[in-house]
């Protein structure tokens, strides 16, 4: 029991990185309507200005995380100008969206593939390692290492700003209208376009912090968003498209879930493990542990 108990505890940081993955996704496709696959590519982008902020410029854990953050909203709203806004402007967004996302996508994979190297990098030690006892059970300790625990709260102070900016502001709680009806919302006089880009900003901000985070953990290198993109959105289908709650529950169940099939059963499958639950979760409960189920009248 308490070694499973300790693989729980030992996911909750990753988990809670994929909280912040699967946030960013949800958010777009709720008020925007397309799902964007750069989101990956942003949370790279994020590890990348991480790496050389702290590498280069010796820069401390919290400045570099938060120029990371801003670094990762610039390039989500560029993507959009560029790859969305014609789009929008055309009425093909909904038919078109989904092949623009998948190329720009590739397009900046491949370009960091060749402005970085493909050659892993490493961050510096920005957080001093040793292991902190949470709890005991049964005479044996259940410990967490210091960097976890920080990514874990850091990752759930994010998340708390998130959720107060869009319970407490105006423009957040305009975005959340704008994610029942944006057409309608621009008809009441809101400037949807201006929506749109807050919401690629804060979606861009969210993977960059997410790609910080796994950069202090694990080796970053460019196509290192393919993969991760796809686990944040089996990780808002498990929490419900369109649930912020939702999407944080689903992340941290993605990572202990990814946790006690690598330290039970076996690493290799402990990718599959994330697509194996999405699958389930699509057959058994399309709308997700939190999500809304709309039905259109006629």
């Amino acid at each position: 029991m308490a070694v499973v108990i300790q693989q729980i505890i030992n996911g909750l940081a990753t988990g809670g990185i994929y909280a912040l993955i699967a946030i960013g996704w949800t958010t777009v496709f709720g008020i925007v309507g397309i799902i964007n696959w750069t989101h990956g590519e942003v949370y790279m982008l994020g590890a990348y200005t991480g790496f050389f902020l702290t590498t280069f410029a010796h820069m401390s854990l919290l400045p570099a995380l938060l120029i990371s953050m801003a670094a990762g909203a610039v390039c989500a709203m560029l993507l959009d100008q560029f790859g969305y806004v014609p789009l929008r402007k055309k009425g093909t967004l909904a038919k078109s969206g989904f092949i623009t996302a998948l190329g720009l996508s590739t397009l900046v994979r491949y370009s960091a593939n060749a402005a970085f190297s493909a050659d892993p990098r490493v961050y510096p030690q920005l957080m001093e390692y040793k292991l902190v006892t949470l709890f005991r059970i049964g005479g044996t300790d259940i410990t967490m290492s210091s960097i976890h625990l920080r990514i874990l709260i850091g990752s759930l102070i994010i998340m708390a700003v998130l959720q107060l900016f869009f319970t407490k502001t105006i423009i957040g709680k305009a975005m959340m209208a704008g994610s029942q009806d944006m057409k309608t919302l621009g008809l009441m006089g809101a400037d949807s376009e201006m929506l749109i880009k807050v919401t690629f900003a804060v979606s861009g901000a969210l993977g960059a912090a997410a790609g910080f985070f796994m950069g202090t953990l694990y080796t970053i290198f460019p196509t290192m968003g393919a993969l991760a993109g796809l686990k944040g959105w089996a990780c808002a289908i498990l929490g419900g498209i369109g649930s912020i709650t939702g999407s944080l529950v689903g992340g941290l169940l993605i990572g202990i879930a990814e946790n006690i099939t690598s330290g039970l059963i076996s690493t290799g499958y402990k990718d599959a493990i994330s697509f194996a639950i999405m699958i389930l979760v699509l057959l058994i409960r399309p709308t997700g542990l939190m999500g809304y189920k709309f039905e259109e009248k006629v």
